[in-house]
């Protein structure tokens, strides 16, 4: 574990967090998903899913990335850079302050009216992600975009249910209770309350370590409206903060784009979260290095990954 653990800081992919794998069934799983056939994949990106394992999928990319290092400085072999999605189409930053709309939009969140979700009800989420798979045959790497799809169920009595699927695959898990149960967020909403319960999970106080936090929250946790606003205020505090204007993310919704640039997980990088015009919740987060790619074979810029949270909300079952 402490060499998966290592290898996964080495490589970036800015996930400092305790792995939910072992070596072993992390290198179990990407045999499953290499071993599938696979139809031809279209020229443009395709969305995928995000999971509530996250730190599993971060694994299964390092894994696989450094399955290929070794081949990349050999004189024999025509270096094979990963397929990575196009960026996002960024405005300059430009006019109102970025601190001064998440203030805003925080008070269109909090006037959001939400009932207490009925007694014995599932917390259901949806959620898209995207991970880079490095594979070699023979003597060539190659690499292609492999998009999944989460689907969760928190239940009643703390168990949860996961479902992964992939072009050619699905897997389903269960987990007893209190083994994926969520942190509950503070009640009161406050800003200071809600930002120190975000930088509660893993390393970091910046605005890198808050974004990143607040997109592996939202895989697990339903805010209430005055939540969500203690979450905008809190993101308002940070200095370096950029509003990019109206997006639109890898599903097709638009959104409010804000970034900030940081070295957040060891390489520098643009982390973008795309939020609700008229909530304030999450829609999509965005991470894409900018100066250096460590080990990672992407050429620069690249966008690393990102995750498209879909739906989220109460249901009686699963």
């Amino acid at each position: 574990m402490r060499d998966t653990d290592r290898l996964l800081r080495d490589l970036d992919p800015a996930r400092d967090s305790t792995p939910v794998m072992n070596d072993t069934e992390a290198e179990a799983l990407l045999a499953r998903i290499t071993a599938t056939p696979r139809r031809p994949q279209p020229a443009r990106a395709r969305t995928r899913r995000r999971p509530l394992v996250w730190t599993a999928a971060a694994a299964v990319t390092a894994l696989a990335v450094v399955g290929g290092i070794g081949l990349l400085d050999s004189p024999a072999q025509t270096p094979a850079y990963a397929a990575t999605p196009a960026p996002l189409r960024l405005q300059d930053p430009a006019g109102t302050p970025a601190a001064q709309l998440l203030r805003q939009l925080a008070g269109k969140a909090e006037q959001q009216t939400a009932p207490a979700p009925p007694q014995d009800t599932t917390a259901h989420f949806e959620y898209e992600m995207w991970s880079l798979f490095t594979t070699i045959d023979g003597e060539r790497v190659t690499s292609e975009v492999v998009p999944q799809r989460y689907e969760t169920w928190h239940r009643p009595d703390g168990s949860t249910r996961q479902v992964i699927t992939w072009d050619g695959g699905r897997e389903a898990d269960d987990f007893p209770a209190g083994e994926q149960s969520a942190s509950r967020p503070p009640a009161d909403g406050g800003a200071q309350a809600m930002k120190d319960w975000i930088l509660s999970r893993g390393d970091g106080r910046g605005a890198g370590a808050f974004l990143s936090r607040f997109n592996e929250r939202a895989l697990n946790t339903i805010l209430s409206p005055r939540q969500q606003a203690g979450v905008l205020r809190a993101l308002a505090t940070f200095d370096g903060m950029e509003y990019h204007g109206t997006v639109r993310d890898r599903s097709g919704r638009p959104g409010l784009a804000f970034s900030v640039d940081s070295d957040f997980g060891g390489l520098p990088k643009k982390q973008t979260v795309i939020l609700a015009p008229d909530t304030g919740k999450l829609l999509a987060y965005e991470e894409m290095l900018t100066k250096d790619a460590g080990a990672l074979n992407v050429k620069i810029p690249s966008v690393t990954e990102y995750v498209t949270h879909l739906d989220h909300g109460y249901t009686r079952g699963d």
